[in-house]
């Protein structure tokens, strides 16, 4: 430890140590805040009808018999009002007709409207 002229320690470095912690311990306790809630409800329950690059085409209240038309003829319906792109890792596991339940944050105002999943399942279908 270093001392002034007058024999004190030198108050600069003693000042260092406890900022520092103090930005360490702001800077976590606001990624941890930042952090996206995805334990509420899901924005989204649909199936998926197409698969483009690394996303998703996840259309709501759509049944499998509904999805034996083009994707453009039921894009062009407009039956539909819950028609979204979504980004996803793994995408190899999902395949057309999944039923999925899908949370997001933000999304880009269009049609279909596009998202990226904070997470998303596989709804459990029950069989007739």
């Amino acid at each position: 430890m270093t001392r002034a002229v007058d024999g004190r320690p030198e108050r600069k470095n003693m000042m260092r140590k406890p900022l520092i912690f103090l930005l360490l311990v702001v800077g976590i306790v606001s990624l941890i805040s930042c952090k996206e809630n995805v334990s509420g409800e899901p924005n989204l329950i649909g199936r998926v009808v197409d698969r483009d690059g690394g996303r998703l085409l996840v259309i709501g209240d759509i049944s499998k018999e509904e999805m034996n038309v083009s994707v453009k003829d039921i894009l062009e319906s407009g039956k539909y009002k819950e028609v979204y792109w979504v980004k996803v890792s793994g995408l190899k596991r999902f395949k057309i007709g999944d039923q999925v339940k899908v949370w997001f944050s933000e999304t880009e105002d269009s049609y279909p409207a596009e998202t990226a999943a904070d997470k998303i399942v596989f709804v459990e279908e029950r069989e007739g």
